[in-house]
């Protein structure tokens, strides 16, 4: 594909923007390719090149891009001229249609991103249980803020012993002081993570755990982990805290704790929250809310930018077409569909490789092992993922060269464009076979 266009402005943004990105995850080798126009399941990039969008804002874009039906309901919850700053029946309306699809939480506050309900889902719990350490999941992405950016997609020469697991800065620049007091456990092993958080139970005030591993690819709980978690946190008065950012309205029209039928005490949801608008949220059990109430508690939530009126537009928008349109079953099927044609042609071509998700999220492993965990996903064959990938991509989809990262579709991904990328798979799984082959 022709980039030139990219290529300019990239050195142009270099004078004014670090890597021409502000994302570091926007960034490739060996230039972000830049994009003007998005409709449907396509990106368009400057240079005029057209890619399936297999990505789709890190799955936030569930309707698809530049949806009509959807800007109707934006423009027409978007009347009042009030942007931000004060509350609204709006508000009040979006907390209720909100609780109405996922009815396991009581109570919901409006934030502006995951890592800043994160950061409130601590301090709530600390307040609630009066302690002060958090404990995360081993390889898991919760946020960038210091006491849980830990141990994210750690180096496995690092890690430490899987049963005891060594708590590492996600990058640099974080307080070590703070990482050092976050404890990891590991995904899906209850002995462990029952031995680890009993014997700081007396630290912990919260456990954040994505309950399904996302970030990392598509990597499922068992039942009976969440099940059992759920009742350590209750023994030892530890916060459970469900990260749902990107399996909220994915996985279940009520979140994985939906599908689970595990009730956290708290949630983090964001991502198709607001079919991409800049929109998170915290919601969970009213008591724990209480610490945030004024003339009840004594914690701080606040945030000139929290309840938006127009992400607050966009989100009614989305939760009214995901029930009218049932996004959810049709995001399923489509998944269910693409999982088992790649299964198909991974044995036709005899690679050991497997594709994962549901709900529209998805990935690939090239590996034949179970994975249940972060360390059985980063010992996956780093090198056919990229020789994949780069045959994929090559042939027109926006996609990500990163092996344990994770793709989506959307309701846009019609059945005409997911046999394009089955095509595609099957072109590049061949082309696969034969660059390990040498032939």
């Amino acid at each position: 594909m022709e980039q030139t266009k990219s290529k300019e402005l990239y050195e142009r943004a270099l004078k004014s923007v670090p890597a021409g990105v502000h994302s570091n995850s926007r960034y490739r080798s060996p230039h972000p390719i830049y994009y003007k126009k998005a409709d449907g399941a396509y990106l368009i990039d400057v240079d005029g090149n057209q890619y399936i969008d297999c990505i789709m804002g890190n799955g936030a874009v569930i309707l698809g891009h530049n949806d009509q039906d959807f800007k109707d309901r934006i423009n027409f919850y978007s009347t009042s001229g009030i942007v931000t700053g004060v509350e609204t029946e709006l508000s009040i309306k979006a907390a209720e249609k909100f609780l109405s699809l996922v009815p396991t939480a009581e109570q919901i506050r409006y934030t502006n991103t995951g890592t800043e309900a994160i950061m409130h889902a601590m301090v709530m719990s600390r307040a609630y249980t009066g302690k002060t350490d958090m404990a995360v999941i081993e390889g898991a992405y919760n946020g960038w803020h210091d006491a849980v950016y830990v141990s994210t997609w750690p180096d496995l020469q690092k890690a430490g012993d899987r049963s005891v697991p060594n708590s590492l800065p996600g990058a640099s620049g974080l307080n070590e002081d703070i990482v050092k007091t976050t404890l990891v456990i590991p995904f899906n092993d209850l002995e462990i993570a029952e031995r680890l958080l009993t014997e700081n139970k007396h630290r912990i005030a919260a456990l954040i755990i994505e309950p399904t591993m996302i970030d990392i690819g598509y990597i499922p709980a068992k039942k009976e982990y969440l099940q059992g978690l759920r009742k350590i946190c209750d023994n030892l008065n530890i916060v459970l805290v469900f990260d749902e950012l990107l399996t909220g309205f994915r996985l279940s029209p009520g979140g994985a704790q939906g599908l689970y039928g595990v009730t956290p005490d708290l949630s983090t949801f964001g991502k198709a929250i607001s079919n991409g608008y800049m929109l998170a949220a915290l919601s969970g059990k009213a008591s724990i809310f209480e610490t945030v109430t004024p003339g009840k508690g004594t914690c701080s939530f606040v945030g000139t930018y929290n309840g938006h009126q127009v992400s607050l537009a966009a989100s009614m928008a989305f939760m009214e077409l995901y029930e009218e349109k049932q996004v959810f079953s049709t995001l399923q099927s489509r998944t269910e569909r693409l999982i088992a044609e790649f299964g198909k042609l991974a044995a036709k071509y005899q690679i050991k490789a497997k594709m994962q998700g549901r709900g529209g999220h998805f990935h690939w492993y090239f590996t034949d092992q179970e994975l249940v965990d972060y360390r059985s996903a980063a010992v996956s064959d780093k090198e056919k993922y990229g020789a994949f990938i780069h045959e994929f991509a090559g042939k027109g989809v926006y996609c990500s060269p990163n092996y344990l990262l994770h793709h989506a579709i959307s309701l846009a991904h019609t059945d005409t464009i997911l046999d394009q990328l089955l095509t595609y798979m099957d072109e590049s799984l061949k082309q696969t076979v034969g660059i390990k082959a040498g032939t």
